[in-house]
């Protein structure tokens, strides 16, 4: 019994370095937007969904509308895989920002995104 009892602590501690190293490597952010001309707005960000870390678009964002929000598992059929969120948004006016906030399971903003990083 206590054999299996030092088998599941340490499987639980392997699984938690794995969600740690997934952690930072959410830190690489990639955004990018199609054509000079386009009335679209394409955002991504990686991230690890399951810690309870997530992005989401910040109050400050005005003159689009969000078209699809979207995410992508690196690896579909391994657990605590990460993966990357796609934002698309359409511009409604010439001074249109968009900004997206990454968010940590306290609520705490962790790091932002914005449209001026683009240009």
């Amino acid at each position: 019994m206590k054999l299996q009892l030092n088998k599941i602590a340490v499987v639980l501690v392997l699984f938690s370095l794995f969600v740690g190293l997934s952690c930072v490597a959410a830190a690489e952010i990639d955004a990018s937007q199609i054509g000079p001309n386009n009335n679209v707005i394409k955002m991504s960000a990686k991230y690890n969904a399951g810690t309870g870390y997530h992005w989401e678009v910040a109050p400050e964002t005005h003159g689009v509308t969000l078209m699809t929000k979207k995410y992508v598992q690196d690896h579909l059929n391994t657990c605590g895989s990460s993966g990357t969120v796609y934002f698309s948004f359409l511009k409604q006016s010439e001074d249109a920002y968009v900004k997206i906030n990454y968010i940590s399971p306290s609520g705490e903003i962790v790091k932002s995104l914005d449209s001026d990083m683009l240009n």
